[in-house]
């Protein structure tokens, strides 16, 4: 199994980072494995994201069900797709400044793979780091569009 976390401080409101990440059809813009996305919204609480794209550069798809939670991020849970289990999620906390973006993810790999685990590693890592660079991009974008329409609107 490989387990790995990583934060981002993102210069955006708590509120609009939520907005950003509750919008999965996002995914394909920041993910780095992911280039298509399905999304379907059983409730108002779940998000179902059928996915393809590329993994360590091999094709693969998958489907991802979301649980919403109260911070204003989501658990995800691979409910299809290649790996016997690949679990991840954002966590968002208000801080000075902005929303400081938590975002973990877990893969269980075949046992035939442990040779493999150190590169798998690194190419995660890299993964998540982009990932959290473009959800920033993403949440910022969003954030000055809210702040012009309010603007606007007040005029």
């Amino acid at each position: 199994m490989i387990s790995l976390s990583r934060k981002i401080l993102i210069s955006a409101s708590k509120e609009s980072v939520r907005l950003y990440l509750r919008d999965l059809q996002n995914m394909a813009e920041y993910e780095p494995k992911v280039e298509k996305v399905s999304v379907t919204y059983p409730d108002a609480e779940t998000g179902i994201a059928e996915v393809s794209g590329r993994f360590v550069g091999l094709p693969w798809k998958g489907a991802f069900k979301m649980q919403f939670t109260r911070d204003g991020g989501f658990r995800s849970e691979m409910v299809r797709g290649p790996l016997k289990k690949m679990v991840g999620g954002f966590h968002l906390r208000p801080v000075s400044g902005g929303t400081e973006l938590t975002h973990d993810e877990q893969y269980h790999f075949s046992p035939l793979t442990k040779p493999l685990i150190p590169i798998l590693r690194g190419w995660i890592v890299k993964s998540m780091e982009r990932e959290l660079y473009a959800i920033k991009e993403g949440a910022e974008r969003l954030h000055r569009k809210l702040q012009l329409k309010q603007i606007e609107s007040s005029l």
